[in-house]
Formats: C-alpha cells, sequence, structure tokens
C-alpha cells in the first residue's frame, strides 16, 4: 500500500546466514530516508524505519543492498535489489 505524508514503515532485510560490517551504507533507499539498521539475531535479520521524501509520488522505487558486506566467514556479499513499494 502506498505510504500517506507522516507515515513510515519497517523495513526488514534478511540473509541467508549472519553477516558483519552491514550498515546503512551498504544500503540505497530512493525517496526517502532508513533509520540506522539492526539487528537482534546475530546479523541475520536486519531491521530499519523507512520515512519517504515529502511531496513525492513514485510507483517505482526500490531498495537496494549493494555487495559491500561480509559474512562471517569472510564470503563477500551478492547484493541484491527489492521489489517495488509504493
Amino acid at each position: 500500500t502506498a505510504l500517506s505524508v507522516g507515515e513510515t514503515s519497517l523495513v526488514t532485510i534478511t540473509f541467508s546466514e549472519a553477516v558483519v560490517a552491514f550498515d546503512n551504507t551498504d544500503v540505497t533507499v530512493e525517496n526517502g530516508t532508513l533509520s540506522a539498521l539492526s539487528s537482534t539475531d546475530g546479523g541475520v535479520t536486519w531491521t530499519g524505519t523507512f520515512t519517504p521524501s515529502v511531496n513525492v509520488t513514485d510507483t517505482t522505487n526500490l531498495i537496494t543492498v549493494a555487495a559491500t558486506y561480509t559474512d562471517t566467514a569472510g564470503n563477500a556479499g551478492t547484493g541484491a535489489s527489492s521489489a517495488n513499494y509504493q
């Protein structure tokens, strides 16, 4: 569903195994901001709050995770993009 002015949305990024050195610099968010990402399960699931930019209507938004993080064994991440969010 579309976010209205003043609304926020919880963003969850889930990996297949724990990752380290993962933070907001690894994530690109279009048309808004993402609060500091945090994990409470050892680095598998990360959450943050998305706040959309004011006065932007765009139906082709993506959240992109760069391949700049590593897992606990030191293997580089692969990167990915979300499905469209509105």
